[in-house]
């Protein structure tokens, strides 16, 4: 068995295992807490300092985002020629989760839910002499609800979303004209083309009810791509770092894993707010869903539709990596995020590891049929080989 065959029977046996004795772990539930427990279990002899760090998150604000939005929506068209006001209030509140929530993850109604814990696994593999670079690879725990508009209609999903989003923003700046127009008595100028419009939105109405009732439910999936892959990678990197040729010289290498990333990144987040000090000039590599079949490794260069800009310093030395072991890898945007969100956020090099659907076929992000069998295990084995080459030019 040569060492790819190895790494590949390592990976299989660990989200076999994951998969047999944890199952889906969804963000703060009891089977994230045992996942994260059985990680630590796993890799603490491979590391010189390893810890699970708790905190408190409000995980129901996530499918309230996708939610909320769509009840104020039908709220606003109901009261918009009887309390245009309220309807301007409720829209605009609309917009506020919409893009704070799930465009922009940022926490703007997760106040209102009750505290939940989730926790960290934090690794850390020292160098035989003083640390003189600091790399932190990183994956997360957690697995998502599954989203019942993907596994039906797959990229329609994307259409459900957008229109809504379109609706809502319309009605916004309508309800906005309204107003003024009202004020400045000219709202009978408008109202022909308001009442063309209202129409429309009375006829959109079961696009809001399709995503209030069925984008997401309340079933986890196993998440073997998404993210048991990534774990997998990370903690094989670990085990193969304590080998005698393998070990580290000059670079220290932190091996974490991060709760509740599918609810908008709050272990990393947290993360970051306990450590900034620690990893201020450290280079962060985040794996997340790199099992995709047919699809190549992806350097993910931006995300949210190109709004956060990953290090460039960091994505020619994944590249190179790759290149030098004949590995295949592209640059890529996501639409979506990955943990490497919220190192970019806060000034850090840092970037993420991934790959994509390649057919409708192969769209099962956030689906029951996310499981172990649809896994590209090659994909995996490059992941890993590209981090240990990265992390070998960095020790030298």
């Amino acid at each position: 068995m040569d060492l790819d065959q190895k790494i590949e029977k390592e990976i299989n046996e660990f989200i076999s295992e994951f998969c047999e004795k944890i199952g889906p772990r969804p963000p703060c539930s009891s089977n994230e807490t045992r996942a994260a427990q059985l990680f630590y279990d796993k890799i603490r002899n491979y590391s010189n300092e390893i810890m699970i760090e708790k905190f408190h998150t409000h995980p129901q604000a996530y499918k309230a985002s996708f939610r909320y939005p769509m009840i104020l929506y039908i709220l606003a068209i109901i009261f918009y020629w009887f309390l245009p006001l309220l309807s301007l209030i409720l829209i605009t509140l609309s917009c506020i989760i919409l893009f704070g929530e799930v465009y922009l993850v940022k926490e703007v109604i997760d106040f209102i839910f009750p505290k939940k814990y989730s926790q960290n696994v934090i690794s850390k593999i020292k160098p035989q002499s003083q640390t003189k670079n600091l790399l932190i690879i990183g994956s997360h725990i957690d697995s998502n609800w599954e989203f019942p508009l993907i596994r039906k209609i797959r990229y329609g999903f994307l259409i459900v979303v957008g229109l809504n989003v379109l609706l809502n923003v319309i009605l916004l700046i309508i309800l906005f004209l309204k107003i003024v127009l009202n004020v400045i008595n000219k709202g009978i100028r408008f109202t022909e083309f308001e009442l063309s419009m209202y129409w429309i939105f009375i006829g959109m109405i079961p696009v809001a009810l399709t995503q209030l009732f069925f984008i997401i439910s309340n079933h986890p999936v196993m998440g073997a791509n998404d993210n048991l892959s990534g774990m997998a990678v990370c903690y094989v990197i670990a085990k193969n770092l304590n080998s005698p040729e393998n070990k580290l010289k000059n670079i220290e290498v932190w091996i974490n894993s991060y709760g509740c990333e599918e609810i908008g990144s709050k272990g990393s987040k947290n993360f970051i707010r306990e450590h900034f000090n620690e990893i201020k000039k450290a280079r962060i590599i985040n794996l997340d869903m790199i099992g995709y079949r047919e699809s190549p490794l992806l350097i993910i260069k931006s995300e949210i539709l190109g709004l956060i800009k990953m290090d460039q310093d960091l994505i020619d030395l994944v590249k190179k990596s790759a290149l030098n072991n004949d590995i295949d890898i592209k640059l890529s945007s996501s639409m979506a995020y990955t943990d490497s969100l919220s190192f970019s956020r806060k000034g850090l090099s840092t970037v993420s590891i991934s790959s994509k659907p390649q057919s409708s076929k192969e769209f099962y992000y956030h689906t029951r049929n996310d499981v172990i069998e649809k896994l590209n295990l090659k994909n995996l084995v490059n992941t890993y080989r590209i981090c240990m080459s990265l992390i070998k030019d960095l020790d030298k």
